[in-house]
């Protein structure tokens, strides 16, 4: 019997480096896992795409939802969820 594909939500745009080291995290996981692995990317869809498009992924289980919003340092946590289409009020 075949394992059930896991799937993971990652908010794309957060993180000290940006986005660019969450897409190259989400190729590597799914090329790596011992077990079926789908990864949906949260945020920009025009920038998650560009990167993307570096690895060649042809048809491996990589999507993207695209969350238009960016949060500010400054900015209040419950503004944000309340207000904003961030990739982390997105992804949860």
């Amino acid at each position: 019997m075949a394992e059930p594909m896991r799937t993971i939500l990652l908010d794309a745009m957060g993180g000290d480096h940006g986005p660019s080291v969450c897409v190259e995290a989400a190729v590597q996981a799914v090329r790596e896992s011992p077990t079926p692995l789908k990864v949906i990317l949260v945020g920009d869809e025009r920038e998650l795409r560009s990167l993307l498009g570096r690895y060649h992924v042809n048809g491996a289980p990589v999507e993207i939802v695209h969350a238009p919003d960016v949060v500010r340092m400054n900015e209040q946590p419950t503004e944000v969820f309340r207000r904003k289409d961030s990739s982390v009020r997105v992804a949860m």
